[in-house]
């Protein structure tokens, strides 16, 4: 319904345009009525019809004068003028204001529906050019979380290199300089889309900081908070502590009886680093969820999760995992005897101690699996094991059965798809290439296709398509009929100057000093 509002000094005036809306233009409704500009002005203000019919001579303010004050606060609203003389002057300022559409007193009928129905028609374009523009927005902006989740995925225990880095930091409009993660364990019960979107809702209302929201996995969902700048970590500690503490509280306040635990990793100023400030904080929660006393915070220094050096227990348990996921059994089963019997020492041989340890390096296991998207239930339960020769045998044993169905899952998932990545990438490598497309095209999660790639090929993804694509504006440097600009974009870079960092770093020399080189070995 396009709203209209009529301003005339003329009652009758006002009168017959409001029949001849009635009874001629059902989708326009007359939503007010004025006999000056003045008061036009404060309908405009108040009311904000879509399209006013203002007379031009009024007492007072004019309707001219009328429609330039209220395009300075409404400049969308649309204008059909009347009047009674028939002068360029008056409709040359009428078009000096941006309005298209002029009637004559005493207009007839024809002429009035018709100018509406001209600008009911334009106002409902801008409508539904406003509407797609916010649809597409919200489309954007979706998909911008959806690619800072699967980055932040990957992040976690992928390795990236530094022009993986930058490609994502262009692609997401970021720079990390300093943050740290935290992780948020909550209830185990059916309601994980609507944490999910508490989550979301009240970290945007209360962060000030930039951050990007993880996917929930067994009811755990990591957050990143980071600055763009370099900050004081001292400072980000103690408001990373807040920020949890109040986390909890506007939680337990919507959600009575219901318990949120939140792990805080270690606050970093290298991006590196914030890898650790994940475990930290996937550690730590599982740590105060298990005992439920204390709500949050970082490792403590005297938990039974790890000994005096949380850092070295932390990278062991890193190492471990990294071990099992590439399904290597022979080093896995000997660097577990290793960390079991350094377990057993630090704990001074306490059975109920080494379980917990036990418990919590095996959750730690389950919850890597289902990142990789395997599905897999522990069986056997440590709390029940008597002696501490129990507890290893039957950790063992899991630990076994846990590799074979890595092995058995990356042998069934990988046969064939690499080649076909391979394939895809040599095609493709023109064009914007993403690790999520190819991950995506060969029926993989973008973590476990970055990962099983480097395991078959020895290096990253973004560096084989580096080399690829270096190979390629090789082979076309040698038609001296193509410019270094055309050949970058051929090759699938949108940017000459980034081009011409990466051939510099990948073959030592310049893109000009190349092509000079090859053209000088061929005269």
């Amino acid at each position: 319904m396009i709203r209209v509002a009529i301003v005339d000094d003329e009652v009758l005036e006002r009168k017959a345009l409001c029949k001849i809306i009635r009874e001629h233009l059902p989708e326009v409704e007359v939503v007010a009525e004025a006999g000056n500009g003045r008061k036009a002005v404060e309908i405009a203000d108040n009311i904000e019809p879509d399209l006013m019919m203002m007379d031009i001579k009024m007492p007072g303010i004019d309707g001219i004068e009328a429609v330039r004050m209220i395009k300075q606060q409404h400049p969308n609203m649309k204008f059909i003028m009347v009047s009674a003389f028939d002068t360029f002057e008056y409709a040359k300022q009428v078009m000096q204001q941006g309005v298209k559409e002029y009637l004559l007193k005493p207009s007839r009928k024809e002429d009035v529906v018709a100018a509406i129905q001209r600008v009911c028609a334009e106002i409902a374009e801008e409508k539904r050019k406003e509407q797609e523009n916010i649809e597409l927005k919200e489309q954007v902006h979706r998909l911008q979380e959806l690619v800072e989740r699967e980055w932040l995925s990957v992040f976690m225990l992928e390795e990236f290199s530094e022009d993986h880095l930058e490609e994502w930091g262009q692609l997401l409009g970021l720079e990390i300089q300093s943050g740290f993660f935290l992780l948020f364990q909550f209830p185990n019960d059916e309601k994980k889309q609507e944490w999910q979107q508490w989550l979301k809702t009240t970290i945007a209302k209360k962060a000030r900081m930039s951050y990007i929201i993880g996917k929930m996995m067994e009811g755990q969902v990591p957050v990143l908070l980071f600055s763009e700048t370099k900050q004081d970590l001292n400072e980000l500690k103690i408001y990373a502590q807040k920020f949890a503490r109040v986390m909890i509280q506007l939680f337990q306040q919507k959600y009575i009886g219901k318990e949120l635990y939140v792990g805080i990793g270690t606050p970093a100023c290298e991006i590196y680093k914030l890898r650790d400030s994940y475990y930290e904080a996937l550690v730590a929660v599982e740590y105060y969820a298990s005992r439920r006393t204390v709500k949050s915070g970082f490792i403590p220094k005297h938990s039974q999760l790890i000994e005096t050096n949380n850092v070295d227990m932390v990278e062991r348990e890193k190492q471990l995992l990294e071990i099992v996921r590439q399904g290597d059994m022979k080093l896995a089963i000997e660097r577990f005897q290793r960390y079991f019997q350094e377990v057993v020492v630090s704990k001074n041989a306490q059975l109920p101690a080494v379980v917990k340890v036990m418990e919590e390096l095996f959750i730690l296991l389950e919850r890597m699996l289902h990142e990789l998207g395997m599905t897999y239930e522990r069986s056997h339960l440590f709390h029940l094991c008597q002696t501490m020769d129990e507890l290893k045998g039957a950790a063992i044993k899991q630990l076994t059965h846990i590799v074979q169905h890595v092995q058995a899952w990356r042998n069934s998932q990988a046969n064939g798809k690499l080649s076909k990545a391979k394939e895809y990438i040599a095609t493709y490598y023109h064009r914007p290439l993403t690790l999520e497309e190819v991950a995506e095209y060969v029926e993989l999660s973008p973590y476990y296709f970055s990962k099983l790639f480097k395991d078959r090929f020895g290096v990253t993804f973004i560096d084989y398509l580096t080399e690829i694509r270096i190979e390629k504006a090789k082979q076309e440097m040698l038609d001296q009929s193509k410019s270094l600009k055309e050949i970058c974009f051929l090759v699938g870079y949108n940017d000459p100057n980034y081009f011409s960092r990466v051939f510099k770093k990948q073959t030592g020399l310049s893109p000009t000093e190349y092509r000079k080189k090859i053209h000088n070995a061929h005269l």
